[in-house]
């Protein structure tokens, strides 16, 4: 076996055992020139040994070779880059922990608030946001909002500021319930200001309050009742997939409204009574907070039409449209309603759950809604969760221009 080491002296060629020191062919084992007495006579005799190169050998000397591989390389060390961005964000995670602390400290479980006008600290109107779809979550909030106004003597009026498609009946029915609730223990002007929609369910929970004031841009009204569902029996079909559900005997009302099994007219009929039982309570709500006002029938205005600023008031569904900027009818008619003279008005909201959400700033309540033959319909997302018991909803469906 022959090997060829590199020019010079000092180490063996890096394919294996071979002459140590010389620039051509050798035989194994033949005693190489080098430093004195390295490496001693027969060493390489049959390659070099498990223990690796003799004590004292030079490291920088150290052949690769069978017994000895070759030395690891260097851990490369961080640039002072990663160092800095290491360091800014244990300072954002730590200021992003301490300000939550501040926040719910100050703030408990009925949020922060932020000042919209300054005025006399113990003459103020609450703004408080129903913004969005309308659901469990958001009907909590609210109530928590309320219940920190009810408990704060400061607080003389309050404005609702409603921007929201609608949402669930059982949700719109309880944000309604707690605005009733709320001027029946605190005894303060309510007012409701519209911002772009105030719709459906969101028009149901303004008949609480006692004035109602719009933008000249809302929409407002669709007073009226969706169930939504959907039949995927067809495509059942086509893929041969039959329903098998198993329903207790008697309950023949248990699986309705499947997507699975064709419709058939008692389901139907079963469920436009739902829908109508609650379309009577919504025009209830309304005849009974707008009493008096209303111009015409409640037949004729509750009919699922979404009204803009002008006919809303045409039709006696809002009290005024303001013309001046954002709330500011609402809180003069606040502010004279209570007989305040330079009130502060304070806006309550959630605090934000990270320093990152501060930076980010505001976003889109709604987002993109799905849309369907240049129709953006609004769902809430737990409709497909038990496909056998759709939910009611007060909702407005949202037309969207074709692009």
């Amino acid at each position: 076996m022959q090997n060829v080491g590199p020019q010079g002296g000092g180490a063996p060629g890096p394919q294996g055992p071979g002459q140590f020191g010389s620039q051509g062919p050798g035989p194994t084992g033949q005693a190489p020139s080098g430093p004195p007495g390295y490496p001693p006579p027969g060493y390489f005799q049959g390659g070099y040994p498990p223990g690796g190169m003799p004590p004292g050998y030079p490291p920088q000397m150290r052949p690769p070779g069978p017994f000895m591989p070759p030395y690891p390389p260097a851990r490369r060390r961080l640039g002072w880059g990663w160092g800095t961005l290491l360091v800014l964000l244990f300072i954002l995670l730590g200021g992003s922990m301490l300000l939550n602390l501040v926040v719910l400290a100050g703030g408990g479980a009925g949020g922060v608030q932020s000042t919209i006008a300054q005025g006399d600290a113990h003459q103020q109107i609450a703004v408080i946001p129903l913004e969005g779809l309308i659901d469990e979550s958001l009907a909590n909030k609210f109530d928590r909002f309320l219940t920190r106004a009810q408990n704060d003597k400061n607080v003389k009026a309050v404005v609702i500021l409603i921007d929201t498609p609608g949402g669930s009946v059982t949700a719109s029915d309880e944000a309604y319930k707690r605005i009733k609730k709320f001027k029946g223990e605190k005894n303060v002007p309510v007012v409701v200001a519209m911002r772009s929609l105030a719709t459906s369910g969101g028009y149901y929970a303004a008949c609480g309050a006692d004035h109602i004031v719009a933008e000249r841009t809302t929409l407002t009204g669709n007073i009226g009742v969706l169930l939504p569902r959907f039949n995927l029996t067809k495509l059942m079909d086509k893929l041969g997939v039959e329903e098998d559900t198993i329903v207790s005997t008697g309950a023949i009302y248990k699986n309705a409204g499947s997507m699975f099994k064709p419709d058939n007219e008692r389901d139907i009929a079963y469920f436009q009574t739902i829908a109508d039982s609650a379309f009577t309570q919504f025009k209830l709500v309304v005849s009974n907070g707008r009493k008096g006002k209303l111009k015409g029938t409640i037949d004729e205005i509750a009919n699922g039409k979404a009204y803009t600023a002008q006919e809303a008031l045409d039709n006696g569904l809002i009290d005024d449209i303001d013309d001046t900027g954002y709330l500011d009818a609402a809180i003069k008619y606040a502010t004279s309603k209570a007989g305040l003279t330079g009130p502060m008005v304070v806006k309550y909201q959630d605090p934000p759950v990270t320093l990152f959400d501060l930076m980010a700033g505001s976003q889109s309540r709604f987002g993109r809604a799905p849309s369907a033959n240049g129709i953006n319909i609004n769902l809430d997302a737990s409709l497909l969760d038990r496909v056998s018991s759709p939910r009611l909803m007060y909702l407005y469906r949202v037309p969207q221009s074709k692009e």
